[in-house]
């Protein structure tokens, strides 16, 4: 930057943010110095004093002294154009310091584990080594469900398993407590390190879990069953002592954050997938989603489900992109979405069952060739939320092209960070456009898929947009059409483009 050149940039920005980088990289690129104020790292008044300034709540915001810029849209155009530009610039010659945009102390940053995944540790769970020595004594192989005439005449043996009563007799001889075998094999039950072989519930793609253990039954080790096998997180093993479901979303959900902001381009267009699937972070990455095999979601608290899977959902559509490539065409992205899934807590789950099976309170759309993605009688009815949000479409995958000043949900805090997602996609033009000349308004694709998750007429659709967008001006443009009726409604293309390196 010029020594003329006295005052103070401020950007306002998160982590793994790909306008904040775009951003970042135009000053930089230009010479000019600034401050970057990441608001996911302080407490909210941070936030909330970003949007009193700027009537924003999508990330970057940017200061040049007290004049307000914009977003990183506003800042390429302001720069692109001699006169703005040194008019811009021309705020930061001035001696006043007056009106400073806030500058947070840094004895207020909010410990993040998040910016040090790497410290992931793993308590070893005791029953873990019965699982592990009944895999080395290879005692796992093909059995029939029971031992009747039909049984044998009509079924197929099942692979990998064990009997009830095998796995009593080993127990005996290892499990540390010779009179109590039944118990231990409950414990792992309970624990989802083994379960009930099911043969209805396995022609689905369900396991059966848990339940109580009858030595005449037939059983499998969780993640290893041949059902499990297409799962991203399966394998091997979950053997740490499981958290809550909710901080370990949190917890998998902030080390894919950091991989994604190592492995963005400085242009915030780009991401190297290939390098993030080489980086010793995403080995560690892999270990904690395999911890999600035994995870208990059954407890969870509507709010912390929500939360949970929003976040679930978002990394295991990085998992696949690193694993298997960005989908390219229509065909790509059925077979991406609905063949994509985690084992979770002893449920197999694909992106569209956690969308609109658990999300959408188990609700057809495109993605499921318009079936609901669950039968009455499925297990996994159990698990779905009560009813669907219509603000989880603004948090997954960060749909938004700004970013939302949280990406990152907890279960005691969703509310608030839905209410954020929602706003911050309402400002831009990708989501909404209003010209009250010719009284039409433009949408985002999404309020055409999933219109009635918004309201039954084009009338509530508005009135829902009205009610989750507090950006002055546009909340004004709306209410206006709204209230004048006869307006026209028209979809804006989804941006389904590859971020991919190679795209490059």
């Amino acid at each position: 930057m010029s020594d003329e050149v006295v005052g103070r940039i401020t950007v306002y920005s998160i982590v793994g943010c790909p306008h904040c980088k775009a951003a970042k990289k135009r000053l930089k690129d230009e010479g000019l110095q600034f401050v970057d104020v990441s608001v996911d790292r302080f407490p909210a008044y941070v936030r909330e004093w970003v949007k009193d300034k700027t009537g924003k709540t999508s990330v970057p915001q940017i200061f040049f002294n007290a004049a307000y810029i914009g977003g990183n849209k506003e800042l390429q155009e302001v720069l692109d154009d001699p006169v703005k530009k040194e008019e811009a610039l021309g705020n930061l010659n001035s001696d006043s310091a007056a009106n400073l945009p806030l500058m947070p102390s840094p004895g207020e940053i909010i410990d993040t584990p998040s910016l040090d995944a790497e410290e992931f540790t793993c308590e070893k769970d005791v029953l873990s080594d019965l699982v592990m020595k009944l895999l080395q004594l290879n005692i796992l192989g093909w059995n029939l469900k029971d031992n009747s005439f039909l049984t044998k005449f009509l079924s197929l043996p099942y692979k990998k398993s064990v009997s009830g009563g095998d796995l009593l007799s080993f127990l005996k001889e290892y499990g540390g407590s010779k009179d109590e075998p039944e118990k231990i094999a409950q414990d792992l039950l309970d624990a989802k390190y083994m379960k009930i072989v099911d043969p209805g519930r396995q022609f689905r793609g369900v396991s059966s879990e848990g339940g109580k253990f009858r030595p005449s039954g037939l059983y499998k080790v969780t993640g290893l069953d041949t059902q499990d096998w297409k799962s991203l997180n399966t394998g091997e093993v979950a053997s740490c002592v499981t958290k809550s479901a909710d901080q370990m979303a949190q917890d998998i959900r902030r080390i894919v954050l950091k991989l994604f902001s190592n492995f963005l381009s400085d242009s915030g267009k780009t991401v190297d997938y290939q390098g993030m699937g080489s980086s010793p972070l995403w080995v560690k990455f892999k270990e904690m989603a395999t911890q999600l095999q035994r995870v208990d979601i059954e407890k969870l608290s509507n709010d912390e489900k929500l939360a949970f899977f929003i976040n679930i959902y978002n990394v295991l559509v990085i998992h696949a992109t690193v694993e298997k490539g960005v989908p390219t065409n229509n065909l790509a992205r059925y077979k991406f979405f609905s063949g994509t899934s985690y084992l979770i807590g002893g449920f197999t789950l694909s992106l569209n069952d956690i969308e609109n099976g658990i999300l959408r309170s188990n609700r057809f759309s495109m993605a499921t060739l318009y079936m609901k993605p669950f039968g009455k009688s499925d297990p996994r009815m159990n698990i779905i939320l009560p009813q669907v949000d219509p603000r989880i479409h603004f948090a997954l995958n960060c749909g938004a092209k700004s970013c939302p000043p949280i990406k990152t949900f907890s279960g005691s805090e969703v509310q608030s960070q839905l209410d954020l997602a929602s706003n911050a996609y309402l400002e831009n033009d990708d989501a909404l456009v209003v010209d009250n000349s010719t009284n039409s308004v433009q949408l985002s694709q999404l309020f055409q898929w999933y219109e009635v998750d918004f309201g039954q007429s084009k009338e509530e659709v508005l009135q829902w947009v009205i009610d989750h967008l507090e950006e002055p001006a546009k909340k004004k443009q709306v209410q206006e059409m709204l209230s004048k009726g006869g307006f026209t409604v028209s979809y804006l293309p989804y941006d389904w483009g590859n971020n991919s390196k190679e795209a490059d």
